[in-house]
């Protein structure tokens, strides 16, 4: 059993492994005005589903394409790509979009980009109880174009899931929720944090960190025991919450997809 002080030693080193870890798969998402300036839409991810790489995020970020150019970029590298190609999309329920990253795209600049492999994807939402959820992205409110490159730092956050709300764009067939309440939030040593509004956090990863998993067992927990566990898409603005997709719907998506072969791995 342990203490609240053990509690957040542990809350602690999960949240700065989990970051080292997932940040690399993370990108800002925004839209292209010009070619020195753009604006912040939400976050993405690159994964690799079979031969192909992509970047993953939500249908309701995705359909902003429709009105101009998308930009990303890979971590470690302050440049800007637009997006080449198209994306494939559900709405909600399920609320994911994918796009084809061109090997060509991948290798352009230097960076230190990594994409989530097929195997870390759980093969559905069932984290043990009370375990360590952890998700990053990268807020609309600490992002900004200076001098012609998106500064985006991005969000880490850890926490547990809690029961859905009573929202008629929910259901636990499809979601599930994280509590998200910036008035409440502390940093990993227990202080007060500055946490963002969520707005630009859309497209987010949530990762089963497996670390409750692997205190229950007795077992030494790595970040190379989590799993992707869904994606956010929303947030009841009433009800202090993040709204996630479940990761077998995320995985449906993807064995729906034609497979490509002309992506970075």
């Amino acid at each position: 059993m342990m203490d609240v002080d053990e509690w957040t030693a542990m809350n602690a080193i999960v949240t700065a492994a989990m970051r080292e870890y997932v940040m690399p798969v993370v990108t800002p998402i925004s839209r292209v005005i010009t070619n020195e300036e753009g604006e912040h839409l939400g976050t993405g991810s690159y994964c690799v589903f079979g031969n192909t790489a992509y970047l993953l995020t939500n249908e309701h970020v995705a359909a902003e394409l429709a009105h101009g150019s998308l930009g990303h970029q890979f971590f470690g590298s302050d440049e800007v790509f637009r997006l080449q190609n198209p994306f494939v999309a559900w709405p909600h329920p399920e609320d994911v979009a994918a796009s084809v990253i061109n090997r060509a795209v991948w290798e352009a600049v230097k960076h230190q980009a990594q994409a989530v492999p097929e195997v870390r994807f759980a093969t559905r939402h069932a984290p043990v109880a009370s375990e360590l959820l952890f998700l990053a992205g990268h807020a609309g409110q600490r992002s900004k174009f200076l001098f012609g490159t998106l500064y985006a730092p991005g969000t880490a956050y850890l926490s547990q899931e809690e029961a859905l709300p009573a929202d008629s764009r929910c259901d636990a067939i499809h979601h599930f929720a994280v509590p998200y309440r910036p008035d409440l939030a502390q940093t990993a040593r227990g202080e007060k944090a500055e946490l963002p509004p969520p707005p630009g956090l859309s497209g987010s990863l949530v990762w089963d960190t497996k670390a409750v998993a692997c205190l229950m067992e007795g077992r030494e927990w790595s970040p190379d025991l989590a799993e992707v566990t869904g994606i956010v898409w929303g947030w009841p603005s009433s009800e202090g919450c993040l709204i996630a997709t479940r990761v077998e719907h995320i995985r449906r998506f993807f064995e729906a997809l034609p497979a490509h072969s002309s992506a970075a791995t």
